[in-house]
């Protein structure tokens, strides 16, 4: 595991991070495949006559590798969040620091870049070195940094980038300043931005354009079948 820098924690160790894996779903889950699995072994060995005490050995072997696959899992999953920090004065941080509120993420090379407040994450994926690129707001955006695919190939982790940028930005507004979110909800309120349209004119002789292409096909293709009927 990288360390994270300085006057910042990994997102893995901060409370979002013990929310981030759904442990009583694993659980469950765990649970389903021990019950079922000893249950279909038992079954298995009583039809071969080998009798149910055989069966602890097989049940045993399979209780010990289902918990260490789980525990895998639960591991893996909360590694997501090791390619992501936070400075100390992120809402995130447990710390009650007012300072810089920076979002980091891990690059390619195990370096830590750090990402401006107004930054929006989108990946696009670069089949020629097997890598995912971040760039800013969009596909077509410029590139912010060169990341293995793990875990950037996941959209919840990308989610998650943008709400800490969303947060440190929100911190760092001044007073008075307009909230993005806010404006964004008053705009769909007001239906401002949408395009005033322009009808044509629908009264008889009003249609002032050349016919397009298909239709001028059309009518040469129905002016040969006329001349090539026989005159009654």
């Amino acid at each position: 595991m990288v360390e994270a820098p300085e006057n910042s924690v990994l997102l893995s160790n901060t409370e979002i991070g013990t929310s981030w894996v759904d442990t009583k779903r694993e659980v469950q889950i765990g649970l389903f495949f021990l019950i079922s699995g000893s249950i279909f072994i038992s079954v298995i060995f009583l039809i071969l006559g080998f009798g149910m005490q055989n069966s602890l050995v097989p049940i045993a072997a399979w209780v010990l590798t289902l918990m260490a696959w789980r525990v895998e899992i639960v591991k893996k999953k909360k590694s997501e969040l090791d390619f992501i920090a936070i400075s100390s004065g992120h809402p995130w941080h447990h710390s009650d620091d007012v300072g810089e509120t920076t979002v980091y993420v891990l690059d390619q090379e195990g370096n830590w870049i750090s990402l401006q407040t107004e930054v929006r994450i989108a990946t696009t994926y670069d089949p020629l070195f097997d890598r995912i690129l971040l760039r800013n707001g969009d596909s077509e955006g410029e590139i912010v940094a060169r990341c293995d695919s793990f875990p950037y190939i996941f959209s919840d982790v990308v989610t998650t980038i943008n709400m800490a940028q969303a947060l440190a930005s929100a911190q760092t507004r001044e007073e008075g300043a307009d909230d993005e979110f806010e404006a964004a909800r008053e705009r769909e309120k007001t239906a401002e931005g949408v395009l005033e349209r322009e009808w044509l004119d629908t009264e008889e002789g009003g249609l002032d354009f050349e016919p397009g292409a298909l239709l001028r096909a059309f009518k040469q293709s129905k002016s040969g079948e006329d001349k090539g009927k026989p005159e009654s």
